[in-house]
């Protein structure tokens, strides 16, 4: 992530004279995955919006915030806003949206990796459960 704090200029349009601007660039897996991290965030529009002009944007796999402030406290508290916010939709797609590099495992490895474990725990075949059904692990195990 990259952040750099100072007085806005002309490249950026929304700026004003003696505002300040931060850039933050968050690096994603892919595209895909910056692009719904992007519509996650831009749910939540700025409280302060006469005070602090927020633009989200998205190059290749990067999302990119650019937040511009009349004050620097109001910079740090709104891109901490923000950066509490990222990390619930990063956190978020980490569980339902995994890294495209992982493998996946097929069904063959699955049970591949079954046996083994049964081999390497002596039970020799798989573990069953016979129970009495009242409530969970009420059962015995049987070989």
């Amino acid at each position: 992530m990259t952040s750099t704090q100072d007085h806005a200029g002309p490249s950026n349009p929304r700026a004003r004279e003696g505002w300040h601007t931060t850039i933050l660039k968050i690096p994603f897996h892919t595209p895909q995955h910056a692009e719904i991290a992007k519509k996650a965030l831009e749910v939540d529009k700025e409280q302060n919006a006469v005070f602090v002009h927020r633009e989200l944007d998205v190059e290749g796999d990067t999302l990119i915030a650019t937040y511009s402030t009349t004050t620097i406290r109001l910079l740090r508290l709104s891109t901490n806003s923000f950066l509490s916010s990222l990390d619930l939709v990063i956190r978020t797609m980490t569980s339902f949206a995994p890294d495209p590099l992982d493998p996946i495992i097929s069904d063959e490895e699955l049970e591949r990796i079954r046996i083994e474990a049964n081999r390497s725990t002596g039970a020799g075949g798989s573990i069953e459960l016979k129970g009495d059904g009242v409530g969970a692990g009420s059962g015995e195990e049987v070989k």
